[in-house]
């Protein structure tokens, strides 16, 4: 883990996303050929993004509690895809997304400011459902489950669930809703 750890703060070092929303670049890259046809479950996360943060209540989906940006280029000649994302009150993050055909799913390593700890996480279409889920393998986190939403007008959704005690259902929490963004490139 911690030559991962090395190599995410290699990552937020060279693209810049240590705070403010302006890129470097607004180039978002494109898959190297032939890659696996699974890569194209995540082409939703490429692009720029204003980011909704609501909870759930009694009533539905909250107003917004809080505000971030979301970018997402492919990356590693194409091999990859990462994201990073700001929030609107300081701090971040980055996921770095590479498909492993041989187990089926997406290994993650995710690295944010609030905790400095490179965290492996794994995504998948789930057959149960059809929805892209996202689970956390190390440090273990058994009581989330996260998926994905994506919608016809370009704005997508990571859904967190938390497992209810008393019911075992799982109940969703938060919501990052994606709304798609102009690029600020920095000068």
């Amino acid at each position: 883990m911690r030559k991962m750890s090395v190599v995410l703060a290699a990552i937020i070092a060279l693209t810049g996303s240590q705070g403010a929303y302006a890129q470097a670049s607004c180039e978002l890259g494109k898959p190297a050929e032939g890659m696996p046809p699974e890569f194209d479950q995540f082409k939703f996360i490429i692009g720029d993004f204003d980011i909704n943060v609501r909870k759930m209540t009694e009533d539905g989906w909250s107003d917004p509690i809080g505000k971030a940006r979301w970018n997402g280029r492919y990356s590693l000649g194409g091999q990859a895809i990462m994201d990073w994302w700001h929030g609107s009150g300081g701090g971040g993050g980055v996921n770095l997304r590479m498909y492993d055909p041989k187990l089926g799913e997406w290994r993650t390593a995710w690295q944010a400011t609030g905790n400095f700890e490179t965290r492996d996480l794994r995504q998948k279409i789930w057959p149960e459902d059809g929805l892209l889920h996202l689970w956390q393998v190390y440090p273990e986190a058994p009581e989330r489950n996260l998926y994905f939403e994506t919608y016809n007008d370009g704005r997508w959704a990571r859904i967190d669930q938390r497992k209810d005690p008393e019911t075992g259902e799982w109940k969703p929490v938060f919501m990052l809703e994606a709304v798609p963004a102009a690029c600020e490139p920095r000068n």
